[in-house]
């Protein structure tokens, strides 16, 4: 602080120095005029030291009008710097709307059926650890109406609470409500007591705290997303291809599937909205086919 008021006490020196040795021609000036003019030589020197203090006055003045100009300036800069960042925020907004609304759109898939999930577990039957796998992944996706990626993290014991008190906990954090629970329905029911050879294969294989999805020597590391998808995804294309009409199915067709029968059953969007663990209704909505944009909008404002 002592430092500041000194260098300020400075500046103001240097400025009054200036002031004067400005002043000195007009003094003299000044001075001619005066001599000219019946004042007396008191009257005259009030005259000149009144002018000298103004032009002292007017210097320190442009001192202040310069910090002044300086603060603006500064807050100027400021207020321009958050503009540009206001401005790139929406050039970035719209360049990902834009990105959205051109990105390249996968072909509508179709709902789930039973005579697919049927053919599906025909053609995964096999003794290998992967064949048991990817039957497993596509039971629970078809009974659970989980994204595929919410597999992975499962483990054992969470099979046995589904298997014995029919419903599984899913860790859905970064997606909906974290402590979403799905339960089976009347159909569900009965899947998971016909896939009572897999519950018992991975129960003599696995201890309770591993996870359910894993490569066959490491029970306590979760498979990787791409393995899992790729391992589901080539079974669904090989059935797709085998069937009438060849059907676009792939692992969401098992959400869709499960979306769509909940419906048929209720009739109630909130009901389903809440089972599947939608944030949104128009976004449970969306998936049931049987609903026209009218009839979606209708029910979105009854409720």
């Amino acid at each position: 602080m002592e430092n500041k008021n000194k260098k300020q006490t400075k500046i103001q020196k240097e400025n009054t120095s200036l002031a004067l040795k400005t002043y000195e021609p007009v003094k003299y000036e000044l001075s001619k005029i005066l001599e000219n003019q019946r004042i007396s030589k008191k009257k005259q020197d009030q005259i000149l030291e009144t002018t000298q203090r103004g032009f002292i006055g007017l210097a320190l003045r442009n001192e202040e009008l310069l910090k002044s100009n300086d603060r603006l300036k500064q807050q100027l800069d400021e207020v321009l710097k958050e503009l540009n960042a206001i401005k790139e925020e929406r050039e970035e907004k719209a360049a990902r709307k834009e990105a959205r609304a051109n990105r390249k759109r996968l072909p509508k898939r179709d709902p789930m059926t039973g005579e697919i999930y049927r053919e599906l577990m025909r053609a995964t039957e096999g003794p290998t650890y992967i064949n048991l796998r990817t039957r497993m992944a596509l039971w629970i996706l078809a009974v659970t109406g989980i994204w595929i990626n919410e597999l992975l993290s499962l483990k054992v014991s969470q099979l046995e609470t589904l298997f014995k008190e029919n419903w599984i906990a899913i860790d859905r954090s970064k997606r909906g409500p974290s402590n979403h629970k799905a339960f089976l329905t009347k159909e569900g029911k009965k899947i998971i007591q016909d896939r009572q050879k897999d519950f018992q294969l991975i129960f003599l294989m696995k201890e309770p705290d591993s996870y359910l999805f894993t490569a066959e020597s490491n029970h306590y590391k979760p498979l990787d997303r791409v393995v899992i998808t790729r391992d589901v995804n080539k079974v669904m294309r090989e059935v797709s291809n085998q069937l009438p009409g060849k059907p676009n199915i792939t692992s969401h067709s098992f959400r869709i599937g499960y979306i769509t029968q909940l419906w048929k059953n209720s009739k109630d969007i909130e009901f389903v909205k809440q089972t599947i663990g939608h944030r949104k209704l128009d976004t449970t909505s969306a998936y049931v086919k049987q609903l026209s944009d009218q009839e979606r909008q209708k029910l979105i404002e009854q409720l």
